[in-house]
């Protein structure tokens, strides 16, 4: 009777991990991405933009107002400082005590990281917003990158599953945005 009954929640467990919802076998994949940024299908996920946040919106054309975690709305300009095209990779660091709120490290690419400067500069001392596919996710002062590094840290405090998701990403998205010039060409390989 026992060993029936573990056959079927090992069939149970199975059929929900190969049929259920798309979030939770993203949650499940913690290795790299296997879609290839390249093919027509590929949807780029986890996509970072951040943003200015706007003190006295004006309700204009370039100001949206966006939910943060905490559920308090806040109003961004919706031209983005630095976005996904220019993240070549990142890396989550665990904060020590609480491996639920993660830190992430972006390292960017030449023009990624002249973008990141004058966001930096340009928001000394100033918070800024992080969104992840439209949806904020946390606010952070940009600081600038040392030692000639491309690798800068944000201190942002995201939970973890969004910090895996992005880190899981970046390399695909990265290639998504800025495809080389063999794949201008890659229908024809496919003729």
């Amino acid at each position: 009777m026992l060993k029936r009954f573990l056959l079927l929640l090992t069939c149970a467990v199975s059929v929900f991990l190969l049929c259920g919802c798309e979030e939770f076998r993203e949650a499940m994949e913690l290795g790299g991405t296997s879609e290839n940024p390249m093919s027509e299908d590929y949807t780029a996920r986890f996509v970072v933009g951040i943003f200015s946040e706007v003190q006295y919106p004006r309700a204009t054309e370039l100001e949206r107002e966006i939910e943060m975690p905490s559920g308090r709305k806040v109003w961004i300009n919706v031209n983005q400082s630095f976005s996904s095209k220019n993240l070549r990779d990142c890396r989550v660091v665990v904060r020590p005590g609480n491996p639920d709120i993660c830190d992430l490290q972006f390292k960017f690419d030449k023009r990624g990281r002249t973008i990141w400067e004058m966001l930096a500069g340009r928001h000394r001392g100033e918070a800024v917003i992080l969104a992840v596919d439209g949806r904020g996710v946390g606010k952070f002062i940009p600081e600038f990158p040392k030692n000639n590094s491309n690798w800068v840290t944000l201190r942002v405090g995201v939970d973890a599953y969004t910090a895996r998701g992005i880190a899981k990403y970046a390399k695909a998205n990265y290639d998504y945005y800025n495809p080389d010039a063999a794949s201008w060409f890659h229908w024809m390989l496919e003729m």
